[in-house]
């Protein structure tokens, strides 16, 4: 009976902490989103043009670069993963391009990985509502952080932490997004990404 006891307090206090965490990094969001436009704005304006100069045969940046380079690929995904032509590989000087182009397509990701990324375990998220038709995805859903994720006729618009990229419309994925457990911070507003019926 005692251990009933013990175990409920426990369990209670648990929930709680799970609370306070949310209603922290809720209020800090809008304060680590601006950091990150910050560090974004310098990415693009001073980094993303030398920093593939410096890549190593496998198309990754040097460590003290780390943070600027997307933390799920390489720099040579435009051209290898089918987001530009494969030619865009062809020589030292389309390939320069086309990391540039990968910089700038995904400026600065590694801090909202790294730095603003939150921990991701899928027992602690839960899916509040999630939608997906020709026309709209909708999907809010609240863990240590929270995630709003639509797209529809108005645009495109993700704020909070992007779960959504672990969520395969039944459940989470089984594998992390990236070499860990996280999930980057994301604040994106776009008008012009609308999904309309063909």
């Amino acid at each position: 009976m005692k251990e009933d006891i013990s175990n409920n307090y426990d369990v209670c206090n648990a929930h709680k902490l799970k609370i306070m965490q949310l209603i922290i990094y809720t209020l800090f969001y809008p304060m680590m989103a601006l950091l990150s436009l910050i560090i974004t704005v310098f990415a693009l304006l001073a980094v993303n043009w030398w920093a593939p100069l410096l890549a190593d045969d496998q198309a990754n940046l040097p460590r003290w670069l780390k943070w600027f380079q997307p933390f799920d690929s390489s720099l040579d995904e435009g051209w290898k993963g089918g987001y530009l032509d494969p030619s865009w590989g062809a020589t030292p000087f389309k390939r320069y391009l086309a990391r540039v182009y990968w910089l700038y397509r995904n400026p600065a990701y590694g801090f909202d990985y790294w730095l603003f990324g939150l921990p991701f375990e899928a027992a602690e998220w839960r899916v509040i509502r999630y939608i997906e038709t020709p026309t709209l995805v909708l999907f809010i859903a609240i863990g240590n952080g929270f995630n709003v994720y639509y797209h529809g006729r108005l645009g495109m618009l993700k704020l909070g932490w992007k779960a959504w990229n672990y969520w395969q419309g039944y459940g989470w994925r089984e594998t992390p997004w990236g070499p860990v457990w996280r999930v980057p911070l994301c604040f994106t507003l776009s008008p012009f990404k609308r999904r309309t019926s063909a």
